[in-house]
């Protein structure tokens, strides 16, 4: 069954698939929305597979994500998580991807966050997932969403980088 999304949403997810499509191979990742049991278009939850970036721990494989959009995006946030398992300080052991831009802005004056670095509708598939592809290159160890990874990249870099290389080598979607 197809994920519900409104009329705004719809309309604003066409416009980013054409966008992206255009775009396509300068992006470094594809997206593009699942299809439901009868072949249409499920717009509500989208594949997403990043290239890793050159010269990084990541290089030369394709990582599968996903991305769902809430009801009412652009206003609410979509959330993402990896389906390809993932150790990352950035990214909880269930997949979950957790940076600025898809925390919705409050008033949390705990939170080492800026308001300027929260979710705004002004955001897109493609700033979200840029985001993803600058923490897999450069993990934010500040707030971690994974300690162990975290802890591991502090404190035994060389561990840290093998795990994440042979992880990511299993893990590749495009063998």
């Amino acid at each position: 069954m197809a994920k519900r999304i409104s009329t705004t949403a719809m309309t604003r997810l066409k416009a980013e698939e054409r966008s992206l499509i255009r775009d396509a191979p300068d992006c470094g990742f594809v997206a593009t929305p699942q299809l439901d049991r009868t072949g249409a278009k499920n717009y509500g939850i989208w594949d997403i597979y990043i290239k890793g970036s050159e010269d990084s721990l990541y290089e030369n494989t394709v990582l599968h994500a996903v991305i769902e959009f809430s009801y009412d995006y652009p206003i609410t946030p979509p959330k993402m998580r990896f389906i390809s398992k993932m150790f990352h300080p950035n990214i909880y052991t269930d997949g979950k991807v957790c940076i600025s831009t898809l925390h919705v802005a409050d008033d949390d004056p705990s939170s080492y966050e800026k308001p300027d670095e929260k979710w705004t509708p002004v955001h897109s598939i493609r700033t979200i997932v840029l985001g993803v592809i600058s923490i897999l290159n450069e993990p934010n160890v500040v707030s971690p969403a994974n300690v162990d990874a975290s802890k591991m990249l502090q404190q035994n870099r060389e561990e840290y980088n093998k795990i994440v290389r042979e992880l990511a080598q299993q893990e590749n979607v495009h063998k």
